[in-house]
């Protein structure tokens, strides 16, 4: 960034960097940042301070704070005493005693969070609370959105509409830590359609919990060999396969042996 000749400039150009950075613009003020972090230049236009500590203050105070409606992530603590990744809108913000506030608080102290997939919602901590954008990246650009594609036309449709409207999507949304993605058009992207996808990866943790806790205690069952018999599979596929499909779940002990396994079998294969 060097030099800008409108404040519309400045401000596609902080939205841009605040991109490549991983981030999602409209959770900061971008005013606020161009405020802070440009100055305007003599005989017109802006620049960007070139020192590095300064654009990276601007977004660091400039980051939204939380407000009611705000879509956010909670470990949620079941019955069964299993922790839960759940996202959910704001509700209320609380006192340390449970409390409601008058008004609008500057910093509260605890948030009640509406859930979609428990029983009730779920009060805690403010600083137990994260942005649900925090969890996923979110892409616009056509190459992104659509590589890979394997239809006629080259292009993914929209999940919610596309198979009436035939509409193209033109947002991604990526979770970060599984990887798995939605793709929509600009009308059917919303907060809500993030919550989906969190609650989605949720599921398949919630459903693989006893693979987890078998492969925890026992990784090497990972190891097994295969079935001699073309109909039937070892428990050591089943988990291989499960493994495959969802990695991020996988536990660190059975991770390591299966990336040897894998080793291994592709140095005998090329024996």
């Amino acid at each position: 960034m060097s030099g800008y000749g409108s404040i519309r400039a400045v401000r596609n150009a902080i939205t841009e960097t605040l991109t490549a950075e991983g981030r999602e613009p409209s959770a900061y003020n971008i005013a606020g940042i161009a405020r802070d972090a440009f100055t305007a230049r003599s005989g017109g236009g802006y620049s960007l301070s070139l020192d590095a500590e300064v654009w990276r203050a601007a977004v660091d105070k400039h980051r939204r704070p939380f407000g009611l409606g705000d879509l956010v992530r909670v470990q949620v603590t079941t019955k069964t005493g299993h922790t839960e990744t759940h996202y959910g809108k704001i509700a209320q913000f609380r006192r340390a005693n449970g409390g409601m506030y008058r008004g609008r608080p500057v910093k509260p102290h605890s948030v009640y969070v509406e859930l979609d997939h428990h029983t009730s919602g779920w009060l805690c901590p403010l600083t137990e609370v994260t942005p649900a954008l925090d969890d996923f990246e979110i892409t616009r650009e056509w190459s992104k959105v659509h590589e890979g594609c394997l239809s006629l036309d080259s292009a993914y449709r929209c999940l919610r509409c596309g198979t009436f409207s035939y509409k193209s999507a033109r947002v991604m949304a990526v979770h970060k830590v599984s990887g798995q993605r939605v793709r929509l058009c600009e009308e059917c992207f919303n907060n809500d359609e993030l919550g989906r996808l969190g609650h989605q990866v949720m599921f398949y943790e919630r459903n693989s919990r006893q693979t987890i806790t078998e492969l925890t205690e026992n990784p090497e069952l990972i190891t097994e060999p295969a079935c001699d018999s073309s109909y039937e599979k070892s428990d050591g596929e089943a988990y291989r396969e499960w493994a495959d499909a969802f990695p991020w779940m996988v536990p660190v002990k059975a991770a390591e042996l299966y990336a040897a396994w894998k080793e291994q079998a592709r140095a005998s294969a090329a024996a």
